[in-house]
């Protein structure tokens, strides 16, 4: 068999962290079993949806690399992959099911629909279509259509059948086609919903396998029942657990970021977007957590995929993305620097500041004192804004810490000597080589000036920092130079007297 599967988002919002999740498991399943994956745009709400949310949605699975074979992206025999291109195709089903008296016409109005809802609430029974227009004549109903009578079109849903179907997660279900009214699947001839729209184009783009998630699972029986009125053959259908808020409810924006450009722009690497949301969900036999996406592809499978939610983990998220922000800098710093060069660019210039020089940073970057150090992009310019911008403002109270009982006289004993030394020392900007005899330097200044090492290193390292946390003082005096070192240095003097 020719395995085919679909994504059809809706672009009535940017690209959702839900729809990525489903199209991945989508790619997966498709790579594994040596299938087709299409892309097709689900564009017949015409109030909220828009053009700009389809382009969000189709560039960010291109750049996602998940965006599949055939589809609005890059066409394919099965065009167009668009719903509001395909009405004529819609219509022409919608009249079968009439023609074949499978589907009628009904001419309820609105206000006799929910009076007649109204009524079975009070008497405690399910809402539902009572029937009424179902044993009208087809000739006469078609006329009062051609005349400009409003109505929609029901599908003739036959009593007490069986609808079984074997999810691929979670297993047999088992509905009676008694539990649902005869539901509205046009508003007119020419007005297609949902129901109809995705079984048609499932049908015409020979789907095999459909995979979404558990919100779905009340839409399979009607739609096995739509497949079942054209005789069509049904797909498999699997259904994928809810992403969940750490409160167990399901994710929104309120309470987390659900927008996948929100994500990349914070600098979320997409390969590592990829690798923590197949892992929501799914897992392997084994205790592996990070993966290329050839392993995925290879170790995939739907019976691994969970029952219940997934709970979105911010702080799992930032561990993978370090590692793998950990991992690039290790094997290809050169391939790797221009996915933070824009991070650099885009933060503002404080006066004062020396260009950004690349060459430096990347040195900087592969200092062991930061591997491992950053858990999104968006933090290296912060992180290293130390060697490029003016030294903050700090307050001498920072310099002056209890925990080690520095005293304004401990702190002008310390840079006095630490001056002295460093003026005595010889390294270049970026000279790691030196990063030990910087270190062993400042060291030796613990003993003669009869203090701890705290008392020593601490204000060193905030002095030529100017923050509470920072790489540790001799990898600051590399990557800052002789000349900025001193004059830090000199500044905290200043400072204590």
């Amino acid at each position: 068999m020719n395995v085919r599967l679909r994504i059809p988002p809706s672009p009535t919002g940017l690209l959702h962290i839900g729809t990525v999740r489903t199209a991945l498991y989508n790619y997966l399943f498709a790579k594994k079993n040596g299938g087709t994956l299409v892309l097709r745009i689900e564009d017949t709400d015409k109030e909220r949806g828009t053009k700009e949310y389809e382009d969000d949605i189709v560039n960010g699975l291109i750049k996602l690399g998940i965006a599949g074979d055939e589809g609005v992206h890059v066409g394919g025999p099965y065009a167009p992959y668009r719903q509001s291109e395909r009405t004529e195709i819609y219509t022409g089903y919608l009249q079968q099911l009439l023609d074949e008296d499978k589907a009628y016409y009904c001419f309820c109005t609105k206000e006799r629909l929910e009076a007649m809802r109204e009524e079975q609430t009070a008497k405690k029974l399910p809402p539902r279509y009572d029937g009424c227009c179902t044993g009208l004549d087809v000739a006469e109903s078609k006329k009062r259509v051609e005349q400009g009578e409003s109505a929609v079109i029901r599908l003739r849903v036959p009593q007490d059948r069986e609808i079984k179907f074997n999810d691929l997660v979670r297993g047999e279900n088992v509905f009676r086609s008694k539990e649902f009214d005869d539901f509205v699947i046009a508003r007119k001839i020419n007005d297609p919903l949902y129901h109809l729209t995705v079984v048609a184009d499932d049908h015409d783009m020979e789907i095999t396998h459909v995979i979404r998630g558990e919100d779905h699972i009340s839409n399979t029986p009607k739609q096995i029942l739509i497949y079942r009125a054209f005789g069509w053959q049904i797909p498999e259908f699997g259904h994928l657990p809810l992403i969940l808020n750490e409160d167990k409810t399901k994710l929104s924006k309120r309470k987390n970021k659900v927008s996948v450009d929100d994500y990349l722009k914070e600098g979320y690497l997409p390969e590592a977007l990829l690798n923590f949301l197949a892992l929501l969900g799914w897992n392997t036999t084994d205790e592996q957590e990070i993966f290329s996406m050839e392993e995925l592809i290879e170790k995939f499978s739907l019976d691994r995929v969970h029952k219940g939610g997934a709970v979105f983990d911010i702080k799992k998220l930032d561990w993978i993305n370090g590692e793998y922000i950990k991992k690039a800098i290790a094997e290809d710093i050169d391939g790797f620097y221009p996915k933070i060069a824009h991070f650099f660019s885009s933060r503002p210039q404080a006066e004062g500041s020396t260009p950004i020089d690349p060459v430096l940073i990347k040195k900087i970057l592969q200092d062991p004192d930061f591997a491992g150090r950053f858990k999104k992009l968006s933090e290296i310019p912060e992180a290293l804004a130390v060697f490029f911008e003016p030294l903050p403002d700090y307050s001498m109270s920072l310099i002056l810490n209890e925990k080690f009982k520095i005293t304004p006289e401990i702190g002008k004993r310390v840079f006095q000597k630490a001056i002295e030394t460093a003026q005595n020392l010889e390294w270049e900007v970026g000279d790691n080589t030196q990063t030990q005899t910087l270190s062993e330097s400042m060291m030796e200044l613990v003993e003669p000036l009869e203090l701890k090492n705290g008392q020593v290193l601490w204000p060193i390292r905030v002095s030529l920092s100017g923050a509470e946390r920072s790489a540790n003082f001799a990898t600051l005096m590399v990557y800052l130079g002789k000349e900025e070192t001193l004059k830090r240095l000199g500044i905290a003097l200043e400072k204590m007297n």
